[in-house]
C-alpha cells in the first residue's frame, strides 16, 4: 500500500511531496534533511477506520492524528497490561517483562505525545467530551509512567518555560528549574545531582513556586495529584506489593532518569557568552530515526525559538531557519540522538561528536576547533560553578 493510500486509510493529510533539502556538511560528505519525508512512526498499529470516522471530528487538526493514535495505543493496551500483572501471582519476572515492554513499545511516543499535547491539545475543548479526553493522558496515564496525576503540563511549564537558559531577568544563567546552565555538564556527578533534582526535589519546588505565586489552585492541584498517584499506588500495593513496585516505583525511578537525562543531553552545550541565544544553548539532531518515534524531537532549537509551532512542521522550519543558525553559530548534528550526544559527552568523545557536526555556513573550523568550541561550550554560566 502507498503512503497516500495508507494515510488517506488512517484519516490523516496525505504526505508532502518528497522533496530533497541541502542541509551542509558534514566534513567531505553533503547533508541532505531526510527527515522532510521519512515515513511517521509515532503510534504502533493505526485504529480502525471506523475509529477514525468516529474521532476525526473531534481532532481539530489533522495533523496530529498521529499523536492521537500514539494515545489510542497506549490507553487500549497499558491498563490491561498494568492490571495483569495485578491480577497474576507476585513475580519478579513478570514485572520486569512488563516494564521492559512499556518502555520498549510507549516509553518515548508517550512522553513526546504528552510533551506537545500540553503545548496544543489535540481534542477540541468546545465540549465536555474533548475536556476529558484531553487530560486522559496526564491523569489517568501519567502515572502508569512515573508521572503525577494530572501534573505533566504544570511540571512542564516550570521546569522549561518558567525562565529557560536564555532568560534575559535571569542575567543569562536561566529560572527554569531544568536549567543545566550552571553545571559542570560533562562531569557524571553533577547529572547525577540534576537527576535528583529533576526527579525528586523538583516536585516540592513545583508546589514551593506555586504558594509563592499565590497560585493556589496549582497548590492544590500538586497535593491533589500526589494524593490520588499514592491512593492508586496503595490500592495496588494491598492487592500485590510486587506488582506495584514494577507498575509506579519503577517506571517513577526509570521514567525520571530518562527524562532528566533528555532535559540534560538537550541543554549541554551553552555558549557562556551569548547563553540567552536559543541557537548557542541547543542544538538540533537531525536524520535519525528517532525523529520518527518521537514527533521531531531532535529539532530542540526550533522549538525553543519557536514554541508554538506544529511538531509536523518543524524540519520544514529548520530548513527556513539555516540562515539563524549560520549567523548565530548554532550547532547541528547528524545521525545522531540528543541522548547519544549526552553519553558522548559524559564518556570523553567530543572527537566523535565533531565528526557528526554540520556545517550550514557557520564559521570554518577543523575538527580540532570545533572540539575545542564544543568543550567552552560545556563551560559552567554564572557565578556559582557546580550548580
Amino acid at each position: 500500500m502507498s503512503l497516500r493510500a495508507s494515510a488517506s486509510r488512517v484519516g490523516m493529510p496525505p504526505p508532502r511531496p518528497t522533496m530533497v533539502a541541502r542541509v551542509g556538511a558534514c566534513g567531505d560528505r553533503d547533508v541532505t534533511l531526510d527527515d522532510l519525508h521519512a515515513r511517521r512512526r509515532e503510534y504502533v498499529v493505526a485504529p480502525t477506520s471506523a475509529l477514525v470516522k468516529r474521532m476525526r471530528p473531534m481532532v481539530p487538526d489533522a495533523r496530529d492524528l498521529p499523536l492521537v493514535y500514539a494515545l489510542i495505543n497506549v490507553a487500549s493496551t497499558v491498563p490491561a497490561m498494568a492490571m495483569t500483572v495485578v491480577m497474576s501471582p507476585p513475580s519478579h519476572a513478570l514485572g520486569l517483562a512488563y516494564v521492559v515492554a512499556l518502555y520498549g513499545l510507549y516509553w518515548r511516543r508517550f512522553v513526546m505525545a504528552l510533551h506537545y499535547s500540553s503545548h496544543a491539545p489535540a481534542f477540541r475543548r468546545d465540549g465536555a467530551s474533548g475536556t476529558v479526553l484531553n487530560n486522559v493522558a496526564s491523569c489517568a496515564l501519567g502515572p502508569l509512567f512515573g508521572m503525577p496525576c494530572g501534573l505533566y503540563a504544570m511540571r512542564h511549564e516550570m521546569m522549561h518555560h518558567d525562565g529557560d537558559e536564555g532568560s534575559k531577568a535571569s542575567g543569562g544563567r536561566g529560572r527554569g528549574m531544568n536549567s543545566t546552565a550552571t553545571y559542570a555538564r560533562d562531569e557524571a556527578f553533577a547529572f547525577l545531582r540534576y537527576w535528583v533534582r529533576f526527579g525528586a526535589w523538583c516536585f516540592v519546588e513545583l508546589l514551593v513556586r506555586a504558594v509563592k505565586r499565590k497560585a493556589y489552585v496549582d497548590a492544590a492541584r500538586c497535593v491533589l495529584g500526589f494524593a490520588a498517584t499514592y491512593w492508586v499506588y496503595s490500592y495496588a500495593a494491598a492487592m500485590n506489593a510486587t506488582a506495584a513496585f514494577w507498575i509506579f516505583v519503577v517506571p517513577y525511578v526509570a521514567g525520571s532518569f530518562a527524562s532528566a537525562f533528555g532535559s540534560w543531553s538537550q541543554q549541554i552545550f551553552v555558549d557562556p557568552d551569548k547563553p540567552q541565544c536559543h541557537y548557542r544553548s541547543s542544538y538540533c539532531a537531525i536524520n535519525h530515526p528517532n525523529n520518527q518515534l518521537t514527533f521531531n524531537d531532535g529539532y530542540y532549537t526550533v522549538h525553543r525559538v519557536d514554541a508554538n509551532a506544529h511538531w509536523s512542521d518543524l524540519p520544514e522550519k529548520f530548513v527556513e531557519s539555516l540562515d539563524e543558525f549560520a549567523r548565530n553559530d548554532g550547532l547541528i548534528f547528524d545521525g545522531v540522538t540528543r541522548r547519544r550526544v549526552g553519553l558522548a559527552v559524559l564518556c570523553g568523545r567530543l572527537g566523535w561528536l565533531a565528526d557528526r557536526y554540520v556545517n550550514v555556513g557557520q564559521p570554518a573550523r577543523t575538527k580540532e576547533e570545533i572540539v575545542a568550541m564544543l568543550r567552552r561550550r560545556l563551560r559552567p554560566v554564572g557565578k556559582n560553578k557546580s550548580a
